[in-house]
C-alpha cells in the first residue's frame, strides 16, 4: 500500500507539475500580447494627439488669417465710406445704450 501510494503521490506530483507548467507557459503569451497591445495603444495616442496638435495649429493659423482679412476689409470699408461708418457705430452705440440703460 505505502508503494501504491508513492506512485499516486508521484502522479499527482508531476501532474501537478505540468498543469503549473502549462499555466505559465500560458500566461507568457498572454503578458506578451498584453505588453504589445499596451505598446500599439500607445502609438495610436501619440499619433492621434499629433493629429490634434497639426489640426489646432492649421485652425489658429485660418482663423488668425480670417481675422486679418476682416480687419483689412472693415479698414477699407471705412475709408470709402466715412459717413456710413460714423453711423453705423453710433446706431450701435445707441443700441447698447438702450439694452445696458433698463439693466442699470
Amino acid at each position: 500500500m505505502t508503494a501504491t501510494q508513492t506512485q499516486t503521490e508521484t502522479k499527482k506530483s508531476t501532474a501537478t507539475q505540468r498543469a503549473q507548467s502549462k499555466s505559465a507557459e500560458a500566461k507568457q503569451p498572454v503578458t506578451e500580447k498584453v505588453k504589445e497591445v499596451g505598446e500599439q495603444l500607445e502609438d495610436m495616442a501619440v499619433r492621434n494627439a499629433q493629429a490634434v496638435r497639426e489640426i489646432a495649429t492649421e485652425g489658429a493659423k485660418n482663423t488668425s488669417q480670417a481675422i486679418t482679412d476682416m480687419a483689412s476689409q472693415g479698414e477699407e470699408f471705412v475709408k470709402k465710406n466715412p459717413a456710413l461708418a460714423v453711423a453705423g457705430a453710433l446706431g450701435v452705440g445707441v443700441l447698447i445704450g438702450l439694452a445696458v440703460r433698463g439693466r442699470y
